[in-house]
């Protein structure tokens, strides 16, 4: 996921996907790539198999939202697959794909949009596997704000980080679908400090992680609203990505990877205690009792992420909405220079 997901912005401020891949959280929240499988969907345990050792990389510093892979790993799901994983977090100056590249991951969790980018920059990259399968990206107003819908911002001030990223794609995505321009409001970039700007009244409306901002609103006593969106964002958030090379030489290990994680979202949602202990076992810091229900908060707003909509947890990437991602990103100046070849960008291999 974009930059805003792999920063540090300030000493109790972070940014980490969601995976909104991750988002940026404070501390007592914890806390921004969409998906999963029941043959890689459902709660069953991977078909256990003759594996060899697979590295998957997450964002930089460990967080409530990627705990279903801590509880595969703790809860011996991907050792049931065969599977001998080591997950790791990236450095805080490290480039999302830069291990990947090197041969040193065989896997990581990163947004379409990045995906898009990096194959635009020589990258044979490919999404192989779901991670959520909702866009976290939303727009918030103060609980009492005369704003109902998305026309309402219409001459309005709206926050967002900068012009990069995941969220200003997603304000652009979410725009268009009102059949509106960034012309049609004013952009205010206010870098991570949209709760301070909204609730100071220096914007009307933030740019936000459905999974972050509003929790943390909350935990601080400020009533806060979402807009509904008008129509799909065609946006896809974090996937399991891997080079096609190493993807077509490890086909079987690589869909154990995606079949394991995605019992392990199904396992973090269902009982998130797991998910708490598993998350604490990687970030020591997260042991006071306010930081603990932050977390436990977060990650609820996590759940409705993995969630597909019919209940299940997992299942195989949306290639449509794959499509509609291409076709929006050439409509933003300067992003893209070709259109993405799709085929060669995703793969649902691993659900069929």
């Amino acid at each position: 996921m974009p930059r805003a997901l792999r920063r540090i912005v300030a000493a109790t401020v972070t940014c980490s996907f969601t995976l909104a891949l991750a988002a940026c959280t404070t501390a007592p929240t914890q806390g921004s790539a969409q998906s999963t499988p029941e043959s890689a969907s459902s709660s069953a345990t991977p078909t256990p198999r003759d594996g060899s050792g697979v590295t998957l990389g997450l964002t930089y510093i460990p967080n409530v939202q990627f705990s279903p892979v801590y509880v595969a790993e703790d809860e011996g799901i991907y050792r049931a697959a065969g599977l001998d994983i080591s997950v790791r977090h990236h450095g805080g100056d490290e480039g999302l794909f830069t291990a990947l590249m090197a041969g040193e991951e065989d896997m990581v969790l990163a947004s379409g949009d990045e995906v898009y980018q990096a194959r635009e920059q020589g990258m044979d990259l490919v999404a192989v596997g779901s991670y959520y399968q909702q866009y976290p990206v939303t727009i918030v107003v103060p609980e009492d704000s005369a704003i109902r819908s998305i026309t309402d911002l219409r001459g309005k001030k709206v926050g967002v980080p900068g012009e990069y990223g995941s969220s200003w794609f997603g304000l652009l995505a979410i725009l268009r679908g009102a059949s509106m321009s960034k012309d049609d409001i004013e952009v205010v970039s206010i870098g991570y400090t949209q709760q301070a700007a909204l609730a100071g009244g220096q914007v009307d409306a933030i740019v936000a992680f459905s999974n972050n901002e509003p929790v943390r609103f909350d935990a601080a006593g400020m009533k806060v609203r979402t807009l509904e969106m008008m129509g799909e964002v065609p946006l896809v958030s974090a996937s399991l990505v891997t080079r096609r090379e190493w993807f077509e030489k490890n086909e079987d290990i690589a869909c154990q990877v995606v079949q394991g994680t995605a019992a392990g979202i199904r396992r973090a949602v269902e009982q998130p205690q797991l998910a708490i202990e598993a998350t604490q076992r990687r970030d020591t810091g997260l042991s006071e009792a306010g930081q603990v229900e932050g977390a436990r908060a977060v990650l609820k707003a996590t759940a409705t992420l993995f969630d597909g909509g019919d209940g299940t947890y997992a299942g195989p990437q949306d290639l449509a909405l794959w499509q509609q991602m291409a076709d929006f990103y050439l409509t933003i100046p300067g992003l893209l220079k070709e259109k993405p070849d799709v085929e060669a960008a995703v793969t649902n291999a691993c659900y069929e």
